[in-house]
């Protein structure tokens, strides 16, 4: 008996259709573009703290390379020296002294930055918008969905990692669905999606997850061909009986690649600066530890002490000791507080060379680290599980309130000489607290700010189990919608696998959730795309057979 089911197939090619498909393309790019320019003309560059100061103007190596990841520290630089260059010739004082080291801060630069954040951003969406979906009404409601999301425009207007990271994201699910509906997985198709991963990994570290991402969606697919191999019919051949087989294979590999590649260009960073590779996830992990803070002095001391002995660091244990006599003495909790002690016990020491210092604390932050994921301690873990339960709360306001507390506070650090070259950009010339005033007062940044992303998850799931019961059923047996509804639901799993390693490895902030929301959101949106799109082919049939019969009553 022969298939029903429609196979696989490619995206339809959209051929130019003349000035009516310019016009909608035009459509979508302006419904995208108009919160860009509106937060732009609105909002001076804004700055993720002092992180902003460190990944485009501060020393390059090693911390740009192995903790803030050179994707964004690099680029950002480079993009900041050529509009600096440009600025620097028209007003005809010739190219300025470059170093990236020492980069040239300035208003023309920065600016340049922001609007090539602003058109990544812009362009990304585009794509993803007409990867989502064929028909033109539907990707007109998706681009008003993507511009009704404020916090994506105000961090592309913002100096910090994340401003290539968000539109890194949509690349990257966008064009993994492209890879899982297409008929033919050429090499062009998996070398770009591997180029995306491999930029997403060289610009934050957890995005290393998103490579999950296509490996989720196809196992249960690869699963059901394996239980059905022996009832292939002889119209099969055994190729494209194991297809999602195959593909899971291709990219477990892929995406396996492209985090090994990111860590190899790392290493080869370091070489070529001459500094030692090493993870710095001991530093990041040790903001987690603010939870000792509100334990009892005796069980707080207790804890610090079963690590000190089984580290037997005479420094891991000095330094402990100290954060336990601040904690005991009422003292708030500070992130870099081990850090900072370790520092100053190695300089005693007799270790004057920071870049040996430096290499020396990240080892043993990492020690501490490892012990305290593989200890098991039970207040850490409540402590995660709590933030991890808490997270699918944040909303869309949440979410885009820090870089406006942000540049704030890091305004409030200006007096520091070596913030100096802050101090003449447009940013910061406004009194403290302008942006967080600012925030209050534009009403497109409190957008659904009572829902939280948690009801996008919720809505992909539902549509996905509606899909897969009419599946059940026989009313819906279209391979692609398959693919489509486990894509939807490999997002939702990938963001929480996102959200889970950030519970897991530093302290709880809304903006560190960003991929999670965007992962929902993709989710969601390509289960709506799937579940409008069997409707409307339920509707089509119906009306045809409603044809037929008034056809044949009539003869």
């Amino acid at each position: 008996m022969e298939s029903r089911q429609r196979p696989y197939a490619d995206p339809p090619v959209r051929r130019h259709a003349g000035r009516g498909n310019r016009l909608r393309e035009g459509v979508l790019l302006l419904t995208l573009s108009i919160p860009s320019v509106y937060v732009f003309l609105t909002l001076p560059p804004l700055w993720r703290d002092t992180d902003a100061f460190n990944e485009v103007a501060s020393a390059f190596a090693p911390r740009g390379i192995i903790h803030f990841l050179p994707g964004y520290c690099l680029g950002g630089r480079l993009i900041i020296f050529a509009g600096s260059i440009v600025a620097s010739l028209l007003g005809g004082r010739g190219i300025p002294y470059l170093s990236i080291s020492n980069t040239p801060l300035t208003d023309a630069g920065v600016y340049t930055l922001i609007v090539a954040q602003h058109l990544f951003l812009v362009l990304s969406l585009f794509y993803a918008v007409n990867t989502l979906r064929d028909h033109f009404p539907m990707r007109a409601l998706f681009a008003v969905v993507f511009a009704l999301t404020p916090w994506l425009y105000i961090y592309a207007n913002c100096i910090g990692t994340e401003a290539f990271s968000n539109p890194l994201v949509y690349l990257i699910a966008a064009c993994g669905w492209n890879c899982l509906r297409t008929a033919e997985l050429n090499r062009r198709k998996i070398f770009v999606y591997f180029g995306l991963l491999l930029a997403a990994a060289l610009t934050r570290h957890i995005n290393a997850l998103l490579a999950a991402g296509l490996a989720i969606a196809l196992l249960p697919l690869a699963g059901k061909e394996l239980i059905r191999r022996s009832a292939a019919t002889n119209s099969t051949n055994g190729k494209s009986r194991y297809r999602s087989t195959r593909r899971l294979l291709i990219f477990m590999v892929v995406g396996l690649s492209a985090i090994g590649t990111s860590v190899l260009v790392q290493q080869t960073m370091c070489w070529l600066f001459r500094v030692p590779f090493r993870s710095t996830f001991g530093e990041t992990l040790s903001y987690r530890l603010s939870y000792l803070e509100v334990l009892p002095e005796q069980e707080r001391t207790a804890i610090l002490g079963r690590i000190s002995a089984k580290l037997a660091d005479p420094v891991v244990t000095e330094a402990f000791d100290a954060l336990n006599r601040s904690l005991n003495q009422g003292e708030n909790w500070t992130n870099t507080f081990l850090y900072d002690k370790m520092d100053e016990i190695l300089m005693r020491s007799g270790l004057q060379k920071m870049q040996s210092r430096t290499f020396q604390i990240d080892l043993k932050l990492n020690r501490i680290a490892t012990c305290v994921l593989l200890s098991g301690e039970s207040n850490f873990l409540e402590v995660v599980w709590t933030s991890f339960v808490l997270s699918p709360f944040f909303s869309q306001t949440d979410l885009a309130s820090p870089p406006f507390e942000l540049t704030d506070w890091l305004q409030s650090q200006l007096h520091y000489p070596r913030y100096e070259r802050l101090r003449r950009l447009t940013s910061f010339q406004h009194e403290q607290g302008y942006y967080v005033a600012v925030w209050k007062q534009i009403p497109y940044v409190h957008l659904f700010e009572r829902i939280p992303m948690l009801e996008m998850a919720c809505l992909t799931i539902a549509l996905a189990i509606v899909l897969g019961g009419l599946a059940l059923v026989g009313i819906s047996g279209d391979p692609v919608t398959e693919a489509g509804a486990w894509y939807a639901i490999s997002m939702i799993v990938v963001g929480l696998l996102v959200s889970l390693a950030i519970c897991l490895s530093t302290y709880f902030q809304a903006r560190l959730y960003l991929p999670v929301y965007s992962l929902f959101q993709l989710g969601m949106l390509l289960a709506v795309s799937l579940a409008a799109n069997t409707l409307l082919e339920r509707l089509e049939g119906f009306k045809n057979r409603v044809n037929r019969s008034a056809t044949v009553v009539r003869f």
